[in-house]
C-alpha cells in the first residue's frame, strides 16, 4: 500500500538509531531482581493485539515483530513510537477544546499499563520468560463472508488526472437481505483513493443501468451523478471493514444491485490493472435499526463556509488554502433543516475525510437544546490526519445512547492544512500530478491536486416492523429529502 513507503524511511532511520543499543539480553544475570515484565508472558501478547497484524511476515509493514531477535532489535524505536502517538496509526484524538463523550470500538492505541511494561522489558534486558505460544494477531478480514463480488472487466488507470469509473455489481438476492458486514478489497491499493458503494433498489432504475452498463463493466462516471438511492459504505485506504451488531444492518432489497464508484489515483505510473473485490455478510436476524451513510462539509462559500485568517478583509469568502500556509484553517457548518422523515436517527460513526494536505479535522455537533443524554454542543470526532491510514471511527456505546440528530441541529467541521514544502504529502501530491516542485494555491475538488473537508457518518435509522415472513416486500423510508441535507460523499 502506498503507506508502506513512508513506514520503511521512517522505519529504517529509527531503527539504524537502535541498533547501537546492546539488545542480546534475554533477562540479565539470573541473581538479580526479577524482571518486571517477559517476551512470552506480558510482550508479546501486546505486540500480538496492537501491532503484529501489519508488522508480520508479508505485513504491511517494513519489518516484523512476531519474533523476540527482531523485537528486540527495534524495541527502543517502537517504544518511541507508541509514546509519541505514531503507533498503531490511529488519529482520532481527545483534545481540551473537542473530546468526543464516547471512546472507540477497536481502538488500537495502548494504554498507559501496557505503555509501562513495554518499557519495563527494555530497561531490565529484554528478558525472554518461559516459552509460550504467541496469540494470533487480530485479522482485518471481514468475518463470515457470505458473497464476494468482482468486476469481470478490471481497469488500468494512466495519466497524472485521477480518473472516476464504476462497476454495477449484483449481490444476487432474491429476497430482501440484511448486511451487517462489508468490506472493500482494492486489487491495486496503490491507485485506489477511495470508493464508494450504492444501492439501486427500484427495479426500472435497475433494469435501465444494468442495460446501459452491464454487470461488472467498468465506465466513465466522473461526469455524472454515481447511480444509486443511497450510499451503504465509503472505503479509504486504511479502512476497517464495515461491522454493525445485528440490531443494526443496511437493507438490501430483492434484485438490488449495487454500485461502485472507485476515485482512481494513478500518479503518473504505469500500473497494474485493478480488481476490486466487494464483501458482503448476511444477517438473519431483522434489525431494530437500519444503515446508510451520508456526509457534510466541503462547503465552497458563505454563508456555509466561515471567512479564514488568511483572508482579506471583505474579500469573497471562498474555500482556498494558499501556497506557502503552514497551518491555513477552514471551518465550516451546516444546519439539518429536514431529515427527510427519517426517525430515530443516531450517529454510529464517523469517517473524517480529506486528502493529501491536510493535518488536522474535527466536527461537533450544537443542538438547539440539550436533548435527553445529548449535551446541547457535542464533539462528534477529532484528530490529526494521514491520508495512508483513514479510518471509520465507531463509537463504543450502545445504539441508544449514540449522540442524536434531528431537524434543525447544526453540525461544524473545522480542518487544517500544511500547504509548505516541510510536509511530504504536499511533496507527493506535486510529484504524482507532474508539477514544479512548488507549493501551489489548493482549491475544493474531487482531484488529488484539490482538497476536502468532510465527515462522512454511519446513521442508524429507524427499522420498519418485521413483516413475516421474512422477505416479503417492504417500503423502504423515502431518502431523498434525507440525502438533500445530509451530503452524499
Amino acid at each position: 500500500m502506498r503507506h508502506s513507503l513512508a513506514l520503511v524511511t521512517l522505519g529504517v532511520g529509527l531503527v539504524a538509531g537502535a541498533c547501537g543499543n546492546d539488545s542480546g539480553s534475554q533477562g540479565g544475570d539470573d541473581t538479580g531482581p526479577a524482571p518486571r515484565a517477559t517476551w512470552y508472558q506480558d510482550v508479546a501478547p501486546i505486540l500480538a493485539e496492537h501491532c503484529m497484524s501489519c508488522h508480520q511476515a508479508g505485513g504491511i509493514a517494513p519489518f516484523s515483530l512476531t519474533d523476540y531477535d527482531d523485537a528486540v532489535e527495534v524495541s527502543e524505536m517502537a517504544a518511541h513510537m507508541v509514546d509519541t502517538g505514531q503507533m498503531p496509526p490511529f488519529d482520532a484524538r481527545e483534545e481540551a477544546d473537542c473530546t468526543p463523550r464516547f471512546g472507540w470500538q477497536d481502538d488500537p492505541r495502548l494504554d498507559a499499563t501496557e505503555k509501562q511494561t513495554l518499557h519495563a522489558w527494555i530497561e531490565d534486558g529484554h528478558a525472554l520468560g518461559t516459552e509460550a505460544e504467541i496469540p494470533t494477531p487480530p485479522t482485518t478480514a471481514l468475518p463470515g463472508v457470505s458473497k464476494t463480488m468482482t468486476p469481470t472487466v478490471g481497469w488500468t488507470t494512466s495519466g497524472t488526472k485521477d480518473q472516476f469509473v464504476c462497476f454495477v455489481l449484483d449481490p444476487g438476492n432474491t429476497q430482501l437481505a440484511w448486511v451487517t458486514g462489508l468490506q472493500v478489497r482494492p486489487g491495486n491499493d496503490l491507485v485506489v483513493h477511495h470508493a464508494v458503494i450504492t444501492e439501486l433498489t427500484k427495479q426500472e432504475d435497475i433494469t435501465t443501468v444494468v442495460a446501459q452498463r452491464g454487470i461488472g463493466q467498468p465506465w466513465d462516471c466522473s461526469a455524472s451523478a454515481t447511480p444509486g438511492d443511497f450510499v451503504i459504505n465509503v472505503w479509504t485506504p486504511g479502512n476497517q471493514p464495515m461491522q454493525t451488531p445485528p440490531e443494526l444492518a443496511i437493507p438490501l432489497v430483492a434484485n438490488a444491485k449495487l454500485v461502485m464508484q472507485i476515485h482512481y489515483h494513478p500518479a503518473g505510473q504505469t500500473n497494474d490493472i485493478d480488481f476490486t473485490s466487494v464483501d458482503l455478510r448476511y444477517s438473519n436476524v431483522w434489525p431494530r435499526k437500519m444503515y446508510f451513510v451520508a456526509a457534510i462539509g466541503n462547503e465552497l462559500a458563505a454563508p456555509n463556509l466561515e471567512p479564514s485568517p488568511d483572508e482579506a478583509p471583505g474579500a469573497p469568502v471562498q474555500f482556498k488554502i494558499p501556497a506557502n500556509a503552514p497551518d491555513h484553517p477552514e471551518k465550516m457548518f451546516r444546519t439539518l433543516d429536514s431529515l427527510g422523515g427519517l426517525t430515530g436517527v443516531k450517529v454510529f460513526s464517523v469517517n473524517p475525510h480529506m486528502h493529501l494536505v491536510g493535518t488536522h479535522i474535527s466536527s461537533k455537533i450544537v443542538r438547539p437544546a440539550a436533548r435527553g443524554t445529548d449535551p446541547q454542543t457535542e464533539c462528534l470526532a477529532n484528530g490529526g490526519w494521514n491520508f495512508d491510514w483513514q479510518r471509520t471511527y465507531i463509537y463504543d456505546a450502545p445504539i441508544d445512547q449514540l449522540p442524536s440528530l434531528e431537524a434543525g441541529d447544526r453540525i461544524e467541521i473545522a480542518c487544517r492544512w500544511n500547504n509548505t514544502l516541510d510536509n511530504p504529502f504536499v511533496q507527493r501530491m506535486l510529484h504524482d500530478s507532474n508539477l514544479p516542485p512548488r507549493p501551489i494555491d489548493i482549491t475544493l475538488g474531487e482531484q488529488t491536486t484539490n482538497e476536502m473537508c468532510l465527515e462522512i457518518f454511519g446513521l442508524a435509522v429507524d427499522a420498519p416492523a418485521n413483516p413475516a415472513p421474512l422477505g416479503l416486500p417492504f417500503e423502504l423510508p423515502d431518502v431523498a429529502a434525507f440525502r438533500s441535507a445530509m451530503r452524499l460523499p
